[in-house]
């Protein structure tokens, strides 16, 4: 008895203030596309919310305060206020993380990518599609004859539903993941993790679909007929060479360490080079 009561007060569970916690949401409100780069997009508004964070569940380890942060410095976009869940939800993870749960980096990274993009399509819904044609609609009425009025309600409007949004996913986020740990930990949390990982493999599988392109120009002519490559490409596996473009890509920034930038340079100048000479 003695023994177990030592242990228990020589590991305290790890805490975070309300204070805290508010500061992790505001910071995510303030900054996530305040710091906005095509290499990372939202992480460094992401990894600047999760400082107050770690500050408190990390107080006498500041090593363990840097490698929080850099964790999340990997690319991340979604919906800037409704992206709030996302953080909620990631806090949480965090904070039974620091506490001994059997929570790997991985497995916070798959749940970011595999939520990043159905949170940004509901965002985008919500407030482009939803809120904001109302809110400016209504401006549009009171702004009649050259009246501020308009403006002002739109402004005030617009900033308070962008806040609420932020702060009350936030917290409902971080009620989920306290909830969902309690019954997840244990068998299911490898299960979790696996489609976590699909979900955020099949997210990454239409991003390169959608927006990566890379077309073959070359063709062969006979006197009997046309033979156009990328069409013989497009026949055996459809987008196979933006496809590989990505896995070439991944492979040199997570193998061979070369930086995103330098990626980006090497690309511009093959594709240059490659529509000079008429390749694409």
């Amino acid at each position: 008895m003695m023994e177990n009561s030592f242990s228990q007060e020589s590991n305290p569970k790890r805490q975070v203030s309300k204070k805290a916690l508010d500061k992790t949401w505001w910071t995510w409100f303030k900054y996530c596309l305040g710091v906005f780069g095509f290499e990372r997009l939202e992480a460094p508004g992401f990894a600047m919310s999760m400082i107050p964070l770690f500050k408190e569940l990390y107080k006498d380890d500041q090593q363990k305060q840097v490698e929080g942060v850099k964790r999340h410095t990997t690319f991340f976009n979604t919906h800037p206020y409704l992206g709030g869940l996302i953080n909620g939800i990631v806090a949480s993870m965090e904070i039974e993380k620091a506490n001994g749960a059997d929570i790997s980096d991985e497995m916070i990274e798959n749940l970011k990518v595999g939520m990043m993009g159905p949170v940004a399509g509901i965002g985008d819904s919500l407030f482009q599609a939803t809120l904001y044609p109302i809110v400016f609609s209504v401006a549009i009425g009171l702004s009649a004859g050259g009246s501020p009025l308009g403006a002002i309600f739109a402004v005030m409007t617009v900033f308070t539903l962008q806040l609420f949004v932020t702060r009350f996913t936030f917290y409902q986020g971080l009620k989920l993941g306290q909830e969902a740990f309690q019954s997840l930990l244990g068998d299911k949390m490898d299960k979790l993790q696996t489609a976590m990982a699909v979900l955020g493999l099949t997210v990454m599988g239409a991003v390169t679909a959608q927006f990566v392109n890379f077309n073959l120009k070359l063709t062969y002519k006979s006197k009997m007929n046309e033979v156009n490559f990328q069409e013989i490409l497009d026949g055996i596996f459809p987008s196979i060479l933006p496809i590989c473009l990505v896995l070439l890509g991944y492979y040199l920034l997570r193998k061979k360490n070369i930086s995103a930038i330098k990626l980006i340079l090497v690309y511009v100048v093959v594709v240059a080079i490659s529509a000079v000479i008429g390749i694409v």
